[in-house]
């Protein structure tokens, strides 16, 4: 690994999508190809390579085949027909990926309630200026016990969803910066190492990353999930100031830092992120 390479923290298995995992099987494209596994008929993609053997792979695509091209499709069935059973409980936990994902899809209106640090909160909007200052966003605490926080968005009475949506996440990554600078630079005092610069990142393949000259970026969605799995993130990605690597004196390093460190990241790689 060049001294240049970023060591980066995967984002599992959840990683934000705009699109189904999974395209219904009850809605096949038309003229596609089609297999029948039991009770069930899937449609697949076949893609015709130079490899030795038949692959298949179901992913956000679907069950997608890849065969040598002198294999014939009844062979190419054959083998499928032959691993029924793994593909269609493949097949079903997409699925239920898929209506999971969906349960969590945020419904961008006054009233919704959005993950935060752990918790809910509920957005409001205004199309009056918050007192004193002209801002598009103010904070507010819950009135009753139990209840959630506000967000409360200065939006017009018919603010379409897209404003909705571009208002709450501009407020979310301000205030994920606030939330990770003094986090940031608490663990790089305990491992007495220089943070040279902290970037928000959106990308959809890692929830942070390290390089060796000092900066660390982190995914402004973390602020979704609570202060513990944040913790396990910024140390992690601090450790790798010292250790770019994944090594045992790597993982003795967070441990050093963030001690029961395994909690948090058992927790982040459970967890699911609405979608976009």
């Amino acid at each position: 690994m060049s001294d240049d390479a970023p060591n980066q923290l995967p984002l599992f298995d959840s990683a934000p999508r705009r699109e189904p995992l999974l395209a219904p099987a009850a809605q096949p494209r038309q003229g596609g190809p089609h297999v029948d596994l039991g009770a069930r008929r899937l449609p697949y993609t076949l893609t015709r390579c130079r490899r030795r053997s038949i692959g298949f792979s179901i992913g956000p695509e679907g069950l997608r085949v890849r065969a040598p091209r002198w294999v014939t499709v009844a062979e190419i069935e054959g083998v499928l027909r032959e691993r029924s059973e793994w593909i269609l409980r493949k097949w079903q936990e997409c699925e239920r990926r898929v209506e999971q994902l969906e349960a969590l899809r945020v419904q961008w209106r006054d009233g919704e309630l959005l993950p935060f640090l752990g918790g809910q909160l509920r957005l409001r909007a205004s199309d009056e200026p918050a007192p004193r200052r002209a801002a598009v966003a103010s904070w507010q605490e819950a009135a009753l016990p139990g209840e959630p926080p506000e967000l409360w968005l200065r939006l017009p009475p018919l603010a379409q969803e897209s404003q909705w949506r571009d208002a709450v996440q501009a407020w979310l990554q301000q205030h994920a910066r606030s939330h990770f600078e003094p986090r940031l630079a608490h663990f790089a005092e305990l491992l007495q190492v220089r943070v040279e610069k902290l970037r928000l990142s959106s990308a959809q393949g890692r929830w942070g990353s390290a390089n060796s000259r000092g900066v660390i970026s982190l995914n402004w969605r973390l602020i979704h999930f609570s202060p513990a799995v944040i913790d396990y993130v910024i140390a992690h990605e601090v450790a790798h100031l010292r250790e770019m690597n994944h090594s045992p004196r790597f993982w003795n390093l967070v441990a050093e830092l963030l001690p029961g460190f395994e909690s948090p990241r058992a927790e982040l790689k459970r967890a699911q992120l609405p979608p976009l």
